[in-house]
């Protein structure tokens, strides 16, 4: 087995070779091309384990060349200290050490998903993006008017009916209108690019219907989280215990402690749409009426008890989050008699 390390760019790859032993046997520089790595792979004889480090060109890279390898493996930058840290750091030392992690077996690999999943992983990606564009606009023509000496407080400076009103405010200042209208500009085009990825997303969800409709029994989880939660937990069954689920879902506690002495705080690292997916869902849940459901019955026994709502948020981002993966798992409408619920 052959242990090839690939250390992708733009325009170029550098590619590294060890045989079984760990030995290097040679470094190229190719182009980034189908047909470039193809005849490069192909040029290598016996069984080839080729690693790929994931990166926008991964998954492109991974699908031309793996009818033509024994094995791919898409692993995790964050994992491979031997390149991160290192201080000799260039395209042909990180492709190198690539290699050597592949030989040494000490590689953590990405998840894959089938093609469905991935085109919906896509569409919901571009719809937070859009969503969060669209925010930043928002706050950009606020911005706009404070600095103007014109603040504004609620939803109705971007109302268009009311679009004119606000322009009389400004003229009465010094304020540059052409300006303004630009701002206005960038609201519609993130309006329109936002309902335009809406209207994709939907045509991309159709073949998960049926979980997409169950998911949305859950209190608190509507059309967009129930699309995030297929894209990412697909069917139920990526993870096995619920402790991986929350640190996917950047849930869990980031601990840094010795001999009892330290800090914890929440984790950095996981899925921020899915995150983000489950703490809208828990400012739904946590606005309504306490015996609305039993998810927000939880979340006022909590406070009763004087567990900080911080945290209190985050247990019970945590308690959605395992039902929905349940619900994934079985195509179950939700049932709120089975939350546990004291008292």
């Amino acid at each position: 087995m052959k242990h090839i390390g690939m250390d992708l760019g733009g325009t170029t790859t550098t590619v590294t070779v060890l045989n079984a032993r760990g030995k290097r046997l040679l470094d190229r520089t190719i182009p980034t091309r189908e047909d470039a790595l193809v005849s490069f792979l192909s040029k290598v004889p016996g069984d080839k384990r080729v690693v790929v480090e994931e990166s926008q060109l991964a998954d492109w890279v991974v699908r031309a060349i793996q009818p033509y390898v024994s094995e791919v493996i898409r692993c995790q930058p964050q994992h491979n200290a031997l390149i991160s840290r290192s201080e000799d750091k260039c395209d042909e030392e990180d492709c190198h050490a690539l290699a050597r992690l592949s030989y040494l077996g000490e590689l953590k690999p990405v998840h894959h998903t089938d093609w469905g999943y991935r085109q919906l992983r896509e569409g919901v990606r571009e719809y937070w993006k859009s969503s969060w564009d669209l925010t930043r606009a928002k706050n950009r023509l606020k911005a706009h008017f404070l600095f103007n000496g014109v603040p504004t407080a609620g939803e109705a400076i971007y109302v268009s009916r009311w679009r004119e009103a606000f322009y009389d405010r400004l003229r009465q200042g010094s304020a540059n209108l052409k300006l303004t209208e630009l701002h206005y500009q960038r609201l519609d085009d993130c309006r329109s690019l936002k309902a335009a990825q809406v209207g994709l997303l939907r045509e991309l969800a159709q073949p998960y219907e049926e979980e997409i409709r169950c998911l949305k029994t859950v209190p608190g989880i509507g059309p967009i989280g129930a699309c995030t939660m297929v894209a990412y937990l697909e069917n139920g069954w990526r993870f096995s215990n619920k402790r991986q689920l929350w640190k996917y879902c950047r849930l869990s506690i980031r601990r840094h402690e010795s001999q009892g002495k330290g800090h914890r705080g929440a984790s950095y690292q996981g899925n921020r749409y899915l995150k983000c997916s489950l703490m809208t869902g828990v400012a739904s849940l946590i606005t309504r009426p306490q015996d609305t459901n039993a998810l927000t019955k939880l979340w006022y026994q909590g406070l009763t008890r004087g567990v900080e709502p911080q945290r209190m948020r985050r247990n019970l981002a945590r308690k959605l989050v395992v039902v929905a993966h349940h619900i994934l798992r079985y195509r179950r409408n939700y049932q709120d008699e089975l939350i546990p619920v004291a008292g």
